[in-house]
């Protein structure tokens, strides 16, 4: 059998033997690792008990003192001696033994008979006695062996009681009887019979405590009696319930006290080396340790936690739940008798305090310790002990019951004066907190009602300290509580509370929550005591005013140290001051919480007081309302610390909720008020702005709504407004305007959500916005360049302004109205002032002049354009500056960048691009300032600024050539600068070229590079063009010039048009020629087309470039540059495929298609085609001719013919050589081209060649050879083509006197036909006037001016006043006589006009007319500039012509051409390229006289002009605008007193041109109620259709300049016309039968050259609508016109029939009839004429057939066929009608004899004969004749050419019907 290990036993080997007695209350409990458990309830200091443990039971103490008395069966206490004894020993001996005599009665002694046996064979006898099955042996040898032990307890048998202990391993049941647990429990007990004196040995009772553990392990319940033999030891010696070895035992039995240990690392009772069973009396009572180092062991235990041996062990199991409340009557009585004993203080056992300790757990006993708790503490002896029960009672302290709070409240009245107590005292409050949730409520109020009272614990704060350590999120909470709490009494506790708030305050050296506390002091209580609270308003004010102090209370002096930093300009400790400002933002946004939503339902505060309040916690209130109640703070901190918590920012919800509070009608803030708080707050949070504090950030865009809504106007509720009216959104104007600076302030501060949002939807904000970034606080906003832009919002805004004080006082009025009955004039508005329209959305406003000043002022201040420019997303200095970019300077931009302190990089790269042009603007102005004597502050300023830029500089050089360069910088750089270079204003295409060339050119040569010599292909450009060397050497030299090379290249295409200097226009093509991006055939052909329109339309540039060819190298540069670009071009375009399409399609009227004789095509533009041979015109250049000897291959082969061309759109051939162009290849010195351009020409063309300047002698004499080749050809023609023969004479020998050969059969041809007259007095002047000296024949002909006669030549006159190509040695003087002559002859006439004897046609006549057609010719604008050159020699015959206009106004023809030369002139003198001069300004003028004179007075004035401009086929801008001033004069109700003929007349003028205004014009007509009688509309558009078929006009006579006798084709007009006649007439011929009949049925007038009849493409419509929609008493009356005696004879027979077929077969008869025809269908008669009117049909019949017969009487006959069933069918059971129709056709034979209607008629005559009566017989022939009849007709085909109505083609005489309207009269 294995035994055992007897080591297990002897552990407490040098500590079981002890020398002597320790105090009993001094040791320290020991426990080996692994083997006791402890309660995991105890687990750590800080840590919350758990929810799990059992409650506590309540009874009350008369049943606990019963049940006390029964267990114990004490009956009578012994008294105690009331003499102590002389020793401590003696004490301790009574004590022991009393203790003795009060418990052994209550255990019993063993009741079973021991049989004693031998130790070593006590197993054998056990083993035998289970064997026999004899209990009680068993039970009583184990007795036996008890007893054994307990007489030799001090040295006992190891075979014994390893015995035991291996009995209790395999058989642990055997122990659980009642004798042995009684033996084995005695041998737990102290043994009376033993001198206390002697050694004890705690041996036997570990061994009794580890048999019955064994035991009972599995029990879960114990008996009773372990709770009192644990009692009876902890009381007395300690021996084993102190042993660690017995740990595991004691922790069982302490189950039943549902106490919460304190942990190991708490607990301070004992030393090293103590163990169970020591006591000693003489030890110090006083702590070993010093006070600093206990203060500093206790702190470390405060932190320490179980130990990672103890973390694991399971927690013991409850072994008493059954027998609780006995084990409780029983604890309780023995501790109140230990209690209430009459002893001395000194004479309390450590013991009884130990086990207190343990059995807090009962809330009687939490009670009973804490009453004494002070005194034991005090106590030195029983000062550790002490400590321990104080942390218990804390720890245990879980029910928040009556009687744990009678606890709490004689906890904190506990005074302690030793800083170790102290700091212990300190870790128990943290303790009982963590007890209980509720606890920490109830030490807050008793900490301070203690505090408030006359007992003060001067320990108070220092609990409040630890306190608000320990729960620094819910104790300010409560202590907000307690402070509401004292402001509800009676009594005012105001100043108290406040006195003692600063106390807490300053001894919690400012650690609290002071945003929670606020909180707390904000939030509604529904107790009793608030609900029927007496001062409701004192409370409310109060609890503010302590708000107020919590603010200031949080200043720190580390935060005032930081705020007087601040205020010095230094940055120290900011996080400090940053937080304090947050602090107090919060909580004023939950005081404005508190006071729109939990003061309202407290009480409703009188205005005032609410008012008050608000303004209190925002710190807006007066300084003495914060210090009045006790002066504090302090005078000299007063102002600061008010500033302090006033200068914070303010967040959202505050300035959220104030709006609100101003809109709600239930809160004392008017709308007014609430708007001035909210303006101050905002402006005050701005006002510290800085880059670490967001200081009004606002998220929701609702506050742009919100702070709008309080400007809100709205009228008194009790005054009723007129049904259907609905009042103005009116603002409150000192409310409107004081919104719009606070939004603009916070759009500032929130620029991605509140400016994004006032950008884009509030025009107004926008405005503020854009003048405080631009600094520009003008109406309209200079970010408005256009001129037009700026004079339409100041008109708009007058508009609006009118606008808006008509609806204010008609509101007025009508509030008047219901109230005063006061009439409201201007004078007498109260509103007008005060209002201003609600339209925030709507067109900005002008602001008054205050609100700008106040607006500027914000931005000094506040620097409100500087947030705005420095935000990026959006970016709104982006979109300003790309707004703005080309049309005018920005110096507002230069301000923004220098005061960016050196933050280049926030700024966008446009800004830095506009400084830079700025300063390059201002840098030949700062040289010139600089020479001059300055101010040394004017100097520091230069300084400074030319520092700034070439920082700038480096940034933008680094941007394009550093390290970082990416593609989207280096695109915004270079893009910036490049699109300025295609501005219209000189100087900012200057500055951006400087701009460029300062980033590109310094850069280049950055980091001291050496410039890197030139390579051969740029020597020449290098030479030429030194000055651009940034464009055509650095700029491909960037990193990434290939991303910005296709935007440069498109930006200097579009710069050329725009470029008036030669040289850079040189420089940007020789740029173009080498590195435009030719990669796509688009980007090839938009290059060549841009440069083709600079050559071509831009003469004079080209002229300039190319003047000094020979001698410049310039010139010769870019002369190659454009050879490279267009024989590269071709060369391209040749070798496309000719399916390949190179155009858009939009483009194609202006394309050409190209094939040479090779058999090569191409396709390109006719410009690019011109350019090129232009470019041929000029020569080679001198570097090479490669290029052009290509080109001039391609264009003009030589010995081959030219290449065609044909346009795309039409495939028609194109003229590739214009005259204008043959002039200039004649003029070139290019034999080939001269060659070309005089092959084909015509005589008028060679005649108009040969007059022209500039031409080369080697060109003029081809040309005169060509002159006499065409006199030997067709002398007649050419001599017809000549208009002065004495003058081309005259030419043709100054020609030979030039040097040219030829002409003399020309000459001669000129010559024989003059008279012999003029030979013999003026041949002779040619030759004799070059041998004159120059100075004899210019003073007489200065003197002697000539008189012009009527068969003088005005067009060559000035001609030869303004020479198109003047020659250098031309003077203007030479002019003068020609000039003086014109002059002399305009003012005679203007004399004669203002006498009244006009001379028809004049010479002002004459003159206009030659300068019309001149500038209508090519050179037009030629002439322009000539003039514009001599304006002293233009200006006054301009005058002349123009004062002569005045003199007759009635030359409507005159006028208007005059008007159109001004037009034409200041068209040419207005572009960009021209400057201002004289003569544009007078022309200016008289156009502006003119228009202010032909401006509608009224209709008839409008008509008469329109009328004029359509007379000369005026100007569609002209024609445009009089339409829609008439329409608008006749809209404004003005009466229309025009005649019926000038309406028609204006109205077949727009039909004529095509204009798209003739329905506006309709339109306007028809609307204006007296512009026609009734029937006058419907009159005038049947006239214009009318038109159609060439008539004259109904209305009126024809007019006398003979345009209304043309006929006029309505075209697409026809369809507009139909529409409005339908509008106007639904039955189409009820309003005006005559005019309508003859629209409808008349014959078109064409002649015999048109044999068929000419059916206008409208009149089918017509037909069906008339006969679908008109009454039947007009279809009746419409019959009997077409077949009446009286009908006229231009009716046309077609249209008449097929309307007669078409009543017989309209639907709307046989609505209701069977739709199955019976076989024997009868057939009806439908159309019942009379016998004359039958003849009348049958004439009809008769004249179609004559009208359409084409192929002689056979077709006459089949005509004749088909329209035969028609007649029988009117003839249907009319016998007597047939008679007649054939007795008239008989008589009417012989009478047409003679004409070709014989045969007609004797065909008619046999069928009618024929297919008469019977009835039956004709029935077979109509239905023969029907069913052949579709075959033999023809065909009407309805036509609108504008509107698609739904109408089918429809055959003669069964007409395929749309579905008819409604009948408007009675079917018969």
């Amino acid at each position: 059998m294995n035994r055992a290990k007897p080591t297990t036993v002897r552990r407490p080997s040098a500590a079981a033997k002890p020398s002597g007695h320790p105090p009993p209350g001094d040791f320290i409990a020991l426990g080996s690792k692994g083997q006791a458990t402890e309660s995991k309830a105890a687990s750590t200091l800080l840590k919350p008990a758990p929810s799990s443990l059992p409650s506590e039971r309540k009874r009350d103490a008369a049943a606990a003192l019963a049940g006390a008395s029964a267990l114990t069966g004490l009956t009578k206490r012994p008294k105690l001696s009331s003499t102590p004894p002389l020793s401590a020993l003696g004490r301790l001996a009574e004590a022991a033994v009393a203790e003795k005599r009060a418990i052994s009665p209550s255990i019993k002694e063993p009741s079973v008979v021991p049989i004693e046996v031998p130790p070593a064979v006590l197993l054998d006898e056990i083993e035998a006695a289970e064997l026999e099955g004899n209990d009680d042996r068993l039970e009583g040898v184990l007795c036996g062996a008890v007893k054994q032990l307990k007489v030799t307890r001090a040295k006992p048998d190891s075979t014994l009681y390893l015995s035991l202990m291996y009995l209790a391993k395999i058989k642990p049941n055997i122990f659980a009887t009642e004798g042995v647990i009684e033996a084995l429990c005695s041998l737990l007990r102290r043994d009376a019979s033993i001198n206390f004196k002697a050694k004890g040995n705690s041996l036997v009772s570990v061994l009794a405590c580890s048999l019955l553990m064994a035991a009972y392990e599995e029990d879960e319940n114990w008996p009773e009696i372990f709770v009192k033999v644990y009692i009876e030891d902890s009381l007395g010696e300690r021996i084993w319930v102190d042993s660690p070895h017995c740990k595991t035992f004691v922790d069982n039995i302490q189950t039943a006290f549902n106490t919460k240990m304190p942990p190991k690392s708490v607990l301070l009772q004992g030393e090293a080396g103590r163990s169970g069973g020591e006591l000693s009396a003489g030890s110090s009572p006083h702590p070993s340790l010093t006070e600093e180092e206990d203060s500093q062991t206790e702190l470390l235990i405060a932190e320490e936690k179980l130990s990672p041996d103890q973390e694991g062990q399971p927690m013991p199991r409850p072994r008493y739940e059954e027998l609780a409340e006995s084990v409780e009557e029983y604890v309780l009585d023995v501790l109140r008798d230990q209690l209430t004993r009459r002893q001395p203080i000194d004479n309390v056992s450590r013991n009884l305090l130990r086990l207190l300790t343990s059995t807090c757990g009962y809330k009687e006993v939490r009670l009973m310790a804490v009453q004494k708790l002070e005194m034991w503490l005090q106590n030195p002896k029983l000062t550790r002990p002490a400590q321990d029960l104080l942390m218990s009672v804390c720890m245990n302290c879980g029910t928040h019951g009556p009687e744990d709070m009678d606890v709490i409240s004689h906890l904190i009245k506990i005074r302690l004066k030793p800083k170790v107590l102290l700091n212990h005292y300190m870790l128990c409050v943290r303790e009982l907190l963590n007890a209980h949730k509720d606890n920490l409520g109830t030490t807050i109020k008793f900490v301070i009602f203690n505090e408030l009272s006359n007992a003060r614990n001067p320990n108070n704060m220092q609990t409040l300290y630890a306190v608000l350590q320990h729960s620094s999120a819910l104790a300010p909470k409560f202590l907000a509580m307690v402070f509401q709490d004292l402001l509800t009494n009676k009594d005012d506790y105001l100043r108290a509370s406040r006195a003692l708030l600063r106390e807490i305050i300053k001894q919690t050296k400012h650690e609290i929550n002071f945003q929670a506390f606020c909180l707390g002091l904000m939030q509604e209580r529904k107790e009793p005591q608030y609900l029927d609270m007496e001062f409701k308003e004192r409370f409310v004010v109060h609890i503010t005013d302590v708000l107020a102090v919590s603010m200031m209370l949080g200043i720190t002096a580390q935060v005032k140290e930081a705020g007087i930093a601040w205020d010095k300009g230094e940055k120290k400790n900011l996080e400090v001051l940053r937080s304090f400002q947050n602090q107090i933002a919060a909580i004023q946004r939950d005081a404005v919480w508190w006071l729109h939503t939990v003061v309202p339902s407290i009480s409703k505060l009188a205005p005032k007081d609410y008012v008050h309040c608000l303004h209190k916690v925002l710190f807006t209130e007066q300084p003495e309302t914060y210090y009045k109640w006790d002066n504090w703070p302090p005078e000299s901190d007063r102002n600061f610390f008010l500033r302090l918590c006033s200068e914070v920012p303010i967040l959202e919800d505050t300035l959220m909720r104030i709006l609100v509070i101003g809109l709600s009608r239930e809160l004392p803030l008017g709308p007014a008020d609430a708007m001035e708080l909210a303006d101050h707050l905002v402006k005050r949070a701005a006002a510290v702005q800085a880059d670490d504090v967001e200081v009004l950030k606002v998220e929701r865009i609702q506050l742009i709504d919100a702070v709008l809504n309080l400007c809100t106007y709205h009228h008194p509720e009790n005054i009723q407004l007129p049904p259907g009216y609905q009042p103005p959104n009116l603002a409150i104007s000192t409310l409107y305007w004081k919104a719009w600076p606070l939004l603009l302030v916070v759009a500032a501060f929130n620029p991605e959500n509140i400016g994004l949002a006032a950008w884009e939807e509030y025009p107004t904000l926008k405005m503020l916005m854009e003048m405080v970034m631009t600094n520009n606080y003008s109406y309209p906003p200079c970010t408005l360049t256009d001129e037009e832009t700026r004079t339409e919002m100041v008109t708009r805004e007058l508009q609006v302004s009118q606008r808006e004080k008509q609806e204010i006082l008609a509101f007025e009025g009508h509030l008047a109205a219901a109230s005063t009955k006061q009439t409201i004039t201007e004078s007498s508005s109260l509103l007008l002032s005060q209002l201003t329209s609600l339209e925030p959305q709507g067109p900005p406003r002008r602001p008054p002049p205050h609100v700008l000043d106040q607006v500027k002022g914000l931005n000094q201040s506040l620097r409100l354009g500087h947030l705005l420019c420095r935000s990026r997303n959006p970016d709104f200095l982006l979109n300003i500056i790309q707004r703005q970019a080309s049309s005018q300077s920005m110096p507002w931009l230069a301000d923004l960048v220098q005061s960016s302190e050196g933050s280049l990089d926030v700024l966008p790269v446009q800004c830095l691009c506009e400084f830079l042009l700025h300063d390059a603007a201002d840098e030949p102005a700062s040289g010139e300032e600089e020479e001059e004597g300055e101010s040394r502050e004017q100097k520091a300023k230069k300084r400074q600024r030319q520092q700034k830029q070439r920082q700038l500089l480096g940034r933008l050089q680094d941007l394009l050539l550093g390290p970082r360069a990416d593609e989207q910088t280096t695109c915004e750089v270079l893009d910036y600068f490049l699109r300025r270079l295609g501005s219209s204003q000189v100087a900012s295409r200057v500055l951006a070229t400087k701009g460029l060339s300062l980033v590109l050119s310094e850069g280049s040569l950055r980091d001291g590079e050496e410039k890197e010599p030139p390579t051969e292909e740029d020597l020449g450009d290098t030479d030429a063009l030194q000055g651009y060397q940034w464009l055509l050497r650095d700029l491909p030299r960037l990193p990434l010039f290939d991303s910005v090379r296709t935007t440069t290249a498109l930006a200097l295409q579009q710069a050329i048009h725009m470029e008036t200097d030669p040289q850079t226009i040189s420089a940007y093509l020789v740029y173009l020629s080498q590195h435009t991006p030719v990669e796509e055939q688009s980007q090839h052909s938009d290059l060549a087309l841009d440069v083709a329109r600079l050559i071509v339309e831009r003469s004079t540039i080209m002229s300039h470039l190319f003047s000094k060819r020979s001698c410049s190298a310039e010139s010769d540069t870019v002369l190659a540059a454009l050879l490279s670009i267009f024989s590269r071009y071709v060369q391209r375009m040749r070798k496309s495929k000719e399916g390949e399409e190179v155009y858009s399609w939009s483009e194609s009227q202006d394309q050409v298609f190209l094939r040479w004789t090779s058999g090569e095509t191409a396709t390109m533009h006719i410009l690019v085609v011109h350019a090129m041979v232009i470019l041929l015109t000029l020569g080679p250049p001198r570097a090479g001719d490669g290029e052009f000897q290509a080109l001039l291959d391609i264009w003009f082969p030589e010995k081959k013919p030219l290449p065609t061309a044909f346009l795309v759109d039409t495939s028609e051939e194109a003229l590739l050589l214009p005259d204008w162009l043959k002039l200039r290849m004649i003029r070139s010195e290019v034999p080939r081209l001269v060659d070309a351009a005089l092959q084909d020409l015509e005589p008028q063309q060679l005649l108009l060649f040969v007059q022209s300047f500039g031409i080369p002698v080697s060109s003029m004499s081809k040309l005169l050879q060509y002159l006499d080749q065409a006199v030997a050809h067709d002398p007649q023609t050419l001599e017809q083509n000549i208009m002065d023969k004495n003058y081309m004479a005259h030419l043709v020998e100054v020609q030979h006197e030039r040097g040219a050969s030829g002409g003399q059969t020309f000459h001669s041809l000129l010559t024989a036909s003059l008279p012999a007259r003029r030979d013999s007095t003026e041949a002779p002047k040619p030759k004799s006037s070059p041998e004159q000296p120059p100075g004899q024949g210019r003073p007489r002909a200065v003197t002697q001016v000539r008189v012009l006669g009527p068969e003088d030549d005005l067009a060559s006159m000035l001609l030869q006043i303004f020479p198109l190509s003047p020659s250098p040695r031309w003077q203007s003087s030479s002019a003068r006589p020609v000039a003086l002559a014109l002059q002399q002859a305009l003012g005679r006439e203007l004399a004669r006009v203002r006498q009244g004897s006009p001379e028809v046609p004049g010479v002002a006549v004459r003159l206009l007319q030659a300068l019309a057609t001149l500038l209508n010719s090519p050179h037009g604008g030629a002439l322009v500039m000539v003039m514009h050159q001599n304006h002293f020699l233009a200006c006054p015959l301009m005058r002349q012509l123009c004062q002569y206009q005045r003199c007759v106004p009635q030359d409507t023809g005159f006028s208007s051409r005059f008007l159109k030369v001004l037009v034409q002139t200041l068209q040419w003198l207005d572009s960009p390229a021209v400057e201002a001069g004289p003569l544009q300004a007078q022309l200016k003028l008289f156009a502006a006289q003119y228009s202010a004179r032909r401006r509608i007075s009224d209709v008839r004035s409008g008509f008469l002009h329109l009328a004029e401009a359509l007379t000369f086929r005026g100007d569609p801008e002209v024609v445009s605008s009089t339409i829609r001033a008439i329409a608008a004069t006749l809209k404004s109700g003005e009466g229309c007193d025009v005649e019926p003929e000038l309406i028609s007349k204006v109205l077949r003028g727009l039909v004529a041109m095509r204009s798209p205004h003739l329905e506006e014009l309709l339109a306007a007509i028809f609307s204006a109620a007296s512009a026609f009688p009734a029937s006058g509309p419907v009159s005038v558009v049947s006239s214009l259709l009318l038109q159609e078929k060439g008539e004259p006009p109904a209305l009126g006579k024809q007019d006398s300049d003979g345009c209304s006798l043309e006929a006029v084709w309505l075209g697409p007009c026809s369809g507009l016309l139909v529409d409005w006649l339908e509008m106007l007439d639904p039955e189409v011929i009820s309003s005006c039968p005559d005019l309508q009949q003859r629209l409808l049925f008349s014959q078109s007038s064409k002649g015999k050259s048109h044999p068929g009849p000419q059916v206008p493409s409208f009149r089918p419509y017509l037909l069906a609508l008339l006969t679908h929609q008109s009454n039947w008493s007009t279809l009746h009356q419409c019959i009997h016109i077409l077949l009446g005696k009286n009908r006229e004879q231009r009716f046309d027979p077609s249209a008449s029939l097929d309307f007669l077929w078409a009543c017989i077969h309209m639907p709307r008869i046989w609505q209701g009839r069977d739709q199955r025809t019976p076989q024997k269908r009868r057939e009806e008669l439908v159309l019942r004429v009379q016998a004359p009117e039958l003849i009348g049909l049958a004439e009809l019949i008769l004249a179609e057939a004559e009208a359409r017969s084409q192929d002689g009487d056979a077709s006459a006959c089949s005509l004749l066929q088909a329209r035969l069933p028609l007649l029988l069918s009117c003839c249907r059971g009319d016998d007597q009608g047939v008679r007649k129709v054939t007795a008239h056709l008989t008589s009417c034979i012989p009478q047409w004899a003679d004409s070709g209607q014989t045969s007609g008629c004797l065909c008619l005559t046999s069928c009618c004969t024929a297919k008469g009566p019977p009835a039956a017989a004709s029935a077979g022939w109509t239905a023969s004749f029907t069913a052949s009849s579709p075959s033999s007709r023809t065909p009407v085909t309805p036509g609108r050419p504008r509107t698609e109505w739904p109408m089918p083609t429809w055959p003669v005489g069964n007409w395929l019907w749309p579905t008819p309207s409604c009948c408007s009269g009675t079917c018969p």
